[in-house]
């Protein structure tokens, strides 16, 4: 095996451990920070409240263990979907395919008619389980009590939260401290409580029945405390059906089959976005193709412009061209992309009918003809082409110009003009092709660029590219979206970084990676 395969193979061999690295360490830092996806929901539900959409709810006075436990469940469901009550290992093996993971396939209506008798005693428990719930939340409703694993407590007077205040400051203050970490907190909260005797339910702190209160109206307790067993009874009994023939049945009577398998980025499933509803690997394919379309034109008329621009003031260099063309070329890159963007949209697009707005094609592009519809295309890419341009415009040009002039003072340079060869020759023969292999070093991160987009430059010329997409995805904490872009992005740069390697060996052959000189 030569140097150069074994160094490609150590590179190659180098693109997995270095992607687990990567991948693992955004994966802990996204399930350790605050403003996870719980607290997301948390926040979505009190935006509902206060537009008056979460209903009457909180307004009544009693909760029943049914009502605590659908919002425990709710969590729970929260937690499970995320992986967040898995530990960060497991639930990062589990993202991967690496490990088991449960998922639910919703029982078909047909399915059910046809295995009526199958299913009839998972359904007549549930009915069972709700009509308990139900009597419970009538029998608790008059007194105003609560049920926390499977006792009862009575709220606290305005009166008693003062004297709690009063009697045990530091108990209250870090029960405040809990309560407002909101659903995230909620089960440290609720077994903080539960050591003084207390929870809290509905908005209010509980606080447990004593003896002489449960003695008050032993009938009543009796009643309270025989629902209470029932549903924990039928809550057990679905748990074990779930465990030996794998169906659930959800709150509201929805049976789903529940089965256990490898399912992640291994498998190709980048899971779910929940803010856009759609399977992330279409939605980032569709996203894709146009940061594709603007990065690959933008990328090919950078070295198109950059390339030439920069031999010429080499062969120019100290002439009037070469110090006004410099001057200019700095002057972009002083700017940033969006921002040039931004001068051409205010500035030109809005005085120019022709250039639009915005947007990355024609509105009415299915009724136009071929040529309306490329030359519209042109139209609408021109402004955000330009912001690609810029970025790198100045590097590569005076990259290139400095390269040409180092090698144009090399001996082998001076040699071919001893010989008499035409300067055209020796300039764009011999000296060019060593002066790019500086510049194809930006190749893998350019790759990156191309496939990733630029979120600033699409968001002010409102492109719905992979970059504005992965904006929108960390401030909206979607974590299927966020972590496929890693994925994605973390790919595309290993290998872009091996297709530069590769590409310098080409242009080069003096460059042989791996083997000593």
């Amino acid at each position: 095996m030569s140097g150069m395969s074994a160094y490609f193979i150590r590179r190659l061999m180098l693109v997995p451990i270095t992607f687990l690295a990567i991948t693992f360490m955004v994966y802990a830092i996204l399930r350790v920070v605050p403003g996870g996806p719980i607290e997301q929901a948390e926040t979505a539900m009190k935006m509902a409240a206060m537009r008056g959409e979460g209903g009457g709810g909180s307004s009544g006075g009693t909760v029943s263990e049914g009502d605590l436990q659908l919002d425990a469940r709710g969590l729970e469901e929260l937690e499970e979907y995320y992986a967040l009550d898995r530990p960060i290992l497991v639930g990062y093996l589990q993202w991967l395919g690496l490990w088991q993971r449960p998922f639910r396939t919703r029982v078909p209506a047909s399915t059910m008619e046809k295995h009526e008798q199958a299913f009839k005693p998972l359904k007549d428990l549930f009915a069972k389980q709700r009509q308990r719930e139900t009597e419970l939340a009538e029998l608790l409703a008059p007194k105003g009590h609560v049920v926390y694993r499977g006792r009862l407590y009575r709220k606290l007077s305005k009166e008693e939260i003062e004297k709690l205040k009063a009697d045990e400051k530091g108990f209250y203050r870090r029960a405040e401290t809990l309560r407002s970490g909101g659903y995230g907190k909620l089960d440290e909260l609720l077994a903080f409580l539960e050591t003084k005797g207390h929870t809290y339910a509905n908005g209010k702190y509980s606080i447990l029945l004593n003896d002489t209160e449960l003695a008050e109206d032993k009938e009543y307790v009796e009643k309270a405390l025989s629902s209470i067993a029932a549903i924990r009874a039928a809550g057990e009994k679905r748990q074990q059906i779930a465990a030996e023939h794998g169906f659930e049945i959800n709150e509201v009577g929805l049976i789903y089959k529940v089965e256990k398998r490898l399912s992640g980025i291994v498998q190709l499933d980048f899971g779910r976005s929940y803010t856009h509803n759609e399977p992330v690997l279409g939605l980032i394919g569709s996203k894709m193709e146009i940061s594709i379309q603007f990065g690959l034109i933008g990328y090919l008329l950078t070295w198109l412009v950059c390339v030439p621009l920069g031999v010429y003031k080499a062969i120019k260099h100290h002439s009037f061209f070469d110090t006004a063309s410099s001057f200019v070329v700095f002057l972009g890159y002083s700017m940033p992309g969006f921002v040039v963007c931004m001068l051409l949209l205010v500035g030109v697009a809005v005085n120019v009918d022709w250039l639009p707005l915005g947007g990355y094609k024609p509105d009415n592009i299915e009724q136009l003809t071929f040529l309306q519809a490329f030359l519209g295309r042109i139209r609408h890419m021109l402004i955000p082409i330009i912001g690609y341009m810029i970025g790198s415009f100045a590097t590569m040009t005076i990259l290139m110009k400095n390269s040409l002039l180092e090698n144009l003072g090399a001996d082998y340079v001076r040699t071919a003009f001893a010989k008499g060869l035409p300067e055209q020759r020796v300039i764009f023969v011999h000296a060019l092709r060593n002066s790019l292999i500086p510049i194809t070093a930006g190749i893998g991160h350019a790759v990156g660029i191309l496939f990733a987009g630029s979120f600033l430059i699409e968001k002010v010329c409102n492109i719905p590219g992979m970059g504005l997409m992965g904006y929108e995805a960390v401030v909206q904490r979607d974590y299927p979206i966020i972590l496929a872009t890693l994925v994605i992005g973390v790919a595309i740069r290993l290998f872009g970084n091996i297709l530069s390697d590769i590409i310098w060996a080409m242009i080069d052959p003096r460059i042989r990676f791996g083997v000593s000189s």
